[in-house]
């Protein structure tokens, strides 16, 4: 059973002043786990990408610099998978935009149509896609991520902190491993009561 209710997000096309938080909370999810922010989300025509973001991959033969184009979707509250209609031109977007990769980022799951579409893109560009269970995996694992889990998606991550006290399955004490799960879940717990 998933822990974070993407739902808590509101709809992109309704309007109201709210319709980017989607992109808002990629661009800090991807900030969070280590990608630098090149350009932000903003509202209008933006040629098919929502974010550009770099990575930096360090190895024994130097340092390699990916530029990625981010393009979030959001269709947690129909529930719908995204489709190769809903990404149309990737290629193109990715070259226009002087890229070397493209991050499909979903409140859902790519369909079967669009996993297969990116498969065949890996042989001429980098492609990851962050899904819901990649996120809310990667957003449970560190205080960081637990304290952006509260500030977009409060409700429900409340309800999962209570659902797992800090505590192992044994009952026993915590070894040093697990008191540093614990100390995260305190520091995520003291901001989101502070931020009240």
């Amino acid at each position: 059973m998933p822990a974070i209710d993407f739902k808590e997000i509101p709809e992109a096309h309704l309007g109201g002043g709210l319709q980017d938080t989607f992109e808002l909370f990629a661009r800090d999810y991807l900030a969070c786990i280590g990608y630098k922010i090149e350009e932000d989300p903003s509202r209008g025509a933006d040629g098919g990408k929502d974010i550009i973001v770099t990575e930096v991959r360090k190895g024994i033969g130097g340092e390699t610099i990916i530029k990625w184009l981010v393009s979030c979707k959001h269709k947690a509250h129909s529930g719908a998978s995204i489709n190769p209609s809903d990404e149309a031109n990737i290629n193109d977007r990715v070259s226009t935009h002087n890229c070397n990769g493209f991050i499909g980022f979903y409140s859902t799951l790519a369909s079967s149509g669009l996993a297969n579409t990116l498969e065949s893109f890996k042989k001429k560009m980098e492609v990851i896609v962050y899904d819901k269970e990649k996120i809310e995996s990667n957003l449970l694992k560190t205080s960081e991520g637990l304290q952006l889990a509260l500030r977009y998606f409060p409700k429900s991550t409340k309800e999962w902190i209570d659902k797992n006290p800090i505590q192992n399955s044994n009952n026993t004490k915590i070894d040093s491993k697990d008191h540093r799960v614990a100390e995260s879940f305190k520091n995520a717990l003291s901001w989101f009561i502070g931020s009240l």
